[in-house]
Order: structure tokens, then C-alpha cells, then sequence
């Protein structure tokens, strides 16, 4: 059996979001952001996966969308003419999501509505988009297998932001209704470009969920019910790595991150991942998303074999013919020479008293050449990392 070692990247929680208000003054975007964008618009566009079509609102980068339709007979207006085009802005935290809480992106719907002598309604919308360089660009800290599924929800989720909204200037009767008898100071309803995520949510965690699994780890969607919790604090098992036959032969990079959540944490319990915390809304259910990718079994030093003493004695361990203590006198080797190498001791582990039984089978199949010497290093170096075996 190879156990295997986690790893767990904390990532601060993310918000994106559509923006109703009319900004007076455009930001120019640097060219770094343009560069950015471009690069990740790229990469959006080549995805071979399930998403909702949002062509529509991309067409608005090269040139204004123009819609127009009649009003009824007792109507303020007689026709509507809507005209959509989208700009990319330089990103600016805004307002409503200071505080703490690092923005991914916006996507604003920026309408001024003008009317003529004839009985025409005319709806100007200059709208932007602004994504944040400090989350996109990569960092050394992040997986990049988590960051690319990070920077493609960003843009997927803006991009619906506003293809949402132009939606339902083409199709939703009701919103032609309500504009039919706006007036210049009237407010416009931009309610369907979905700014509390109703319609989103669930688009943006099916397409993380192709992603993640296109680049070769699985996604695991946790909502936090409210009566699962004691007073809001909550202690829950996300799965058991025997249940994903990717994340069983290697170790385990896993990126989380929670809405509605305090002080998130991911823990490895024996075979299961658990997420702990509390909920920041007691009476609102908390989510948490939470990507585990497999990471890449440990080698031993090519250019150091593991001494043939070192097999001898794990076969007379296996046998009980030798005490642990020898047996760990060879893995002492192995970390001292730099063939095995120890990154991080769990220091909420208390080692054991024993060896679970399985190494001794473990030992039992390298010494007889049924296992290789990276599967027996890495079930090593895991209960060492893990805390089961104390080294120090």
C-alpha cells in the first residue's frame, strides 16, 4: 500500500462580480492588464469543454451589439434601442468589496438612457471589464494547475455577467416591459446580469469541475448547512483518497478556498480530507471549493542507490527478526544521505507507539523486488511528514 503526503495551499477567499453604476471617469488598463487579458481570453477561447455560450457579450469587444424592439400602444415609450459594447478597464478595487476580501475581477454594466422628440428611448451602454493582476498573474506560492483553474473561472464568471444581462435585453418580455416606460431619470433594472449569482453559481462550479478534472485532479463542492453546525462551527469529511484512484499512488496538492466562511481550514485524517471552520452568516449556508491535484512521487537521488543492507534489513524486519529501531537505523540512512527528502513534519501529529502493521508488508514486497524504490520511499517519507513515525 503507498500512503501519500498533503500538501495544503490556503487561498484567500475570491469575489468577482457585476457593478450597476455609471463610473464618470474610464481607467485606462496598463499594458500589463492588456497583456493579461489578451493571454487569458486566449486560453478561454481554445477550451474544448461544456460551458454556457457567451459569444454574445464577446462580440461587444469588437463592436456595439445593437438591439432594437417596438413598445405596446399604451406605453411612456414607442421603441427601445439598446446599444451594448464592452471595453476593458484598469482594475480598481471597488467600494462594496473593500474590507479585506480580494477581488478576482468586475464586470460593470454602465447604461444612460436618452430619449427623442419622436417617442425613441435610446439606451447607452459603455460597459467595462477589469480583472485584478494581483490574483491572475502566477505566483510561486499557488499550484498552477490551481491558478489556471482560478484565472478561467474569473473570466468565465465576468463574462457572464454580462452575457446574462444580454440575455434579457433580446429575449425577457419583462425587462422590455419595465424599459418601455423608463424615462432619462429612471433607474434601469440590471438584476439579470445576476449580481447575487443565482444562475452563476451553479455555471461557474460545473465548469471548474471539467477543468480541474482536465488537468488531471478532482473538484469537491461542499455546502455548509446551517443545521450541520454547532452554533456556525462546523468539522466535516470532503472524501477519502482510496475514493479517487488518481489522488492514491502520490502525494496530494490541494487549493481551497470558502464563501461565507471563517477561518477554513483542510486537514488529512488517516485516509480523509476534512474541512473545518465556521460560518460568518450563522443563518446562511457557507460553500467551499476545494481542488485536489496529485503531485508527483518522490525519486530517490539517481545518482545514490539504496545500499543492499538497507533491503536486508527490511526483509529481516518484515520477519521480526530485527527490533524497529534497527530497522529505522536504515531509514535514518536514507534521509541523512539525502536519498529520501523530508519537506515537513505534521506538528499536530503524535507519533506512534508502533509501526502500523502494513510497512512491514511494504518492506516485505521491496525486498523482494515486488515494489519499486520510489513506492517504498514514498510510504516512508508520508508517516515520517505525517507525523505516524517521529524523526527529528
Amino acid at each position: 500500500m503507498i500512503l501519500l503526503n498533503l500538501l495544503i495551499l490556503l487561498i484567500v477567499p475570491l469575489v468577482s462580480g457585476s457593478i450597476d453604476s455609471f463610473e464618470d471617469k474610464f481607467i485606462d488598463p496598463s499594458i500589463e492588464e492588456q497583456k493579461m487579458f489578451k493571454n487569458l481570453l486566449e486560453q478561454f477561447l481554445k477550451l474544448d469543454i461544456d460551458k454556457k455560450d457567451v459569444s454574445g457579450i464577446l462580440n461587444t469587444f469588437e463592436k456595439p451589439r445593437i438591439v432594437t424592439f417596438p413598445c405596446n400602444i399604451e406605453d411612456v415609450n414607442d421603441l427601445v434601442v439598446n446599444v451594448a459594447e464592452t471595453r476593458l478597464a484598469g482594475f480598481t478595487v471597488p467600494e462594496e468589496h473593500e474590507g479585506g476580501v480580494i477581488v478576482g475581477g468586475t464586470y460593470s454594466w454602465q447604461c444612460k438612457i436618452t430619449t427623442s422628440s419622436k417617442g425613441i428611448i435610446t439606451m447607452d451602454c459603455d460597459n467595462t471589464i477589469k480583472l485584478n493582476p494581483d490574483v491572475i498573474n502566477p505566483t510561486e506560492e499557488k499550484d498552477q494547475r490551481s491558478q489556471k483553474v482560478d484565472n478561467l473561472v474569473i473570466i468565465y464568471h465576468e463574462l457572464l455577467h454580462g452575457q446574462l444581462m444580454l440575455d434579457a435585453i433580446s429575449s425577457s418580455q419583462e425587462w422590455r416591459n419595465d424599459v418601455c416606460n423608463k424615462t432619462p431619470t429612471d433607474k434601469i433594472d440590471y438584476s439579470y446580469s445576476d449580481k447575487q449569482h443565482i444562475v452563476i453559481n451553479p455555471l461557474q462550479e460545473e465548469f471548474a469541475s471539467q477543468l480541474v478534472s482536465k488537468e488531471g485532479g478532482v473538484f469537491f463542492l461542499e455546502k455548509i448547512n446551517p443545521i450541520e453546525t454547532e452554533n456556525g462551527e462546523f468539522f466535516k469529511k470532503i472524501t477519502s483518497r482510496f475514493d479517487h484512484p488518481q489522488l492514491v499512488d502520490s502525494g496530494i496538492k490541494v487549493t481551497y478556498r470558502g464563501i461565507n466562511t471563517n477561518e477554513l481550514s483542510v486537514s488529512f485524517h488517516q485516509e480523509d480530507i476534512v474541512i473545518s471552520g465556521s460560518l460568518k452568516d450563522k443563518t446562511k449556508s457557507g460553500t467551499v471549493w476545494l481542488y485536489a491535484f496529485p503531485e508527483d512521487n518522490p525519486k530517490t537521488n539517481s545518482n545514490q542507490e539504496i545500499p543492499q543492507w538497507i533491503k536486508n534489513n527490511a526483509a529481516w524486519w518484515s520477519e521480526e527478526t530485527i527490533t524497529d529501531s534497527d530497522f529505522l537505523n536504515g531509514i535514518e540512512f536514507l534521509i541523512q544521505n539525502g536519498i529520501m527528502k523530508i519537506q515537513k513534519v505534521e506538528k499536530n501529529s503524535e507519533p506512534s507507539e508502533e509501526i502500523p502493521s502494513w510497512v512491514r508488508n511494504n518492506a516485505e514486497w521491496w525486498s523482494l523486488g515486488l515494489i519499486s524504490d520510489e513506492d517504498f520511499v514514498s510510504g516512508i517519507k508520508y508517516l515520517i511528514e505525517a507525523g505516524i513515525i517521529a524523526y527529528q
